[in-house]
């Protein structure tokens, strides 16, 4: 079994329980009809597709839209790369607590505060992810902050995402979690020596965080494929 499909089966590669998830976005988001879904072109060419998301959290949200090659696929709140190596992925949050340390995280998750400026905080805080200094930025005309940090490289990691000597989450998984969305879902890591990209915006009230992720085999002309993906960012009314 190759490990994208360890990691992106169902979809499974930034939520503990899927299905979870989509039994608490029917309450906030209908799950069919009026959902948000990738929207591809007619062309079987190298055109780029529009792909649309909403963000994991509760509440209402701007939904966002990319533009990215056909080679990318969305469901829900990601946007991912579709073939087995690398991994490369986008997703966006509202997220509500942090994890103190990302391997010990049960029972130490904590409320950093509203603010974009209270989550960068807590995001350079976290230990193990050497973060870097957060710098001013505006995507999807918002302005926030910028920061990207790391999985550490030495970590041992087996089966679906199981990090050795982390928490054993309810799913039996040891798991190496960066935060949890204010509805509880947790965005756990997939690999040592994973990169995000974190882009905290403040989206008319509303703080929400970018992921542009990607694993350590990634070649540079991939990651500035995510990068620009990235930069095609809207943000769209949800439908």
């Amino acid at each position: 079994m190759n490990r994208l499909w360890n990691r992106r089966t169902n979809v499974r590669w930034l939520v503990a329980a899927l299905p979870l998830f989509l039994a608490a976005a029917c309450s906030g988001h209908p799950t069919s009809g009026t959902s948000l879904e990738a929207t591809t072109s007619a062309s079987t060419g190298p055109s780029p597709i529009s792909l649309d998301g909403i963000p994991n959290g509760r509440g209402d949200h701007l939904a966002f839209r990319v533009e990215a090659p056909p080679t990318w696929s969305a469901h829900r709140f990601i946007v991912w790369h579709n073939t087995d190596d690398p991994w490369l992925a986008i997703s966006a949050w509202t997220v509500g607590t942090v994890a103190r340390n990302p391997c010990h995280s049960r029972g130490h998750l904590y409320d950093p505060g509203p603010t974009v400026d209270d989550l960068v905080g807590a995001l350079e805080a976290q230990s193990m992810r050497n973060a870097t200094a957060p710098t001013d930025v505006t995507l999807g005309g918002y302005s926030g902050k910028y920061l990207e940090w790391s999985v550490p490289a030495h970590m041992v990691v087996s089966g679906d995402s199981s990090f050795a000597g982390c928490d054993v989450q309810p799913g039996g998984r040891r798991e190496f979690t960066s935060w949890h969305s204010d509805n509880g879902h947790p965005r756990w890591q997939q690999m040592a020596g994973q990169v995000d990209r974190l882009w905290i915006l403040n989206v008319k009230g509303h703080r929400l965080v970018i992921d542009a992720t990607y694993s350590p085999d990634a070649t540079q002309a991939e990651r500035d494929e995510e990068g620009r993906i990235v930069e095609s960012l809207q943000f769209v009314p949800a439908a």
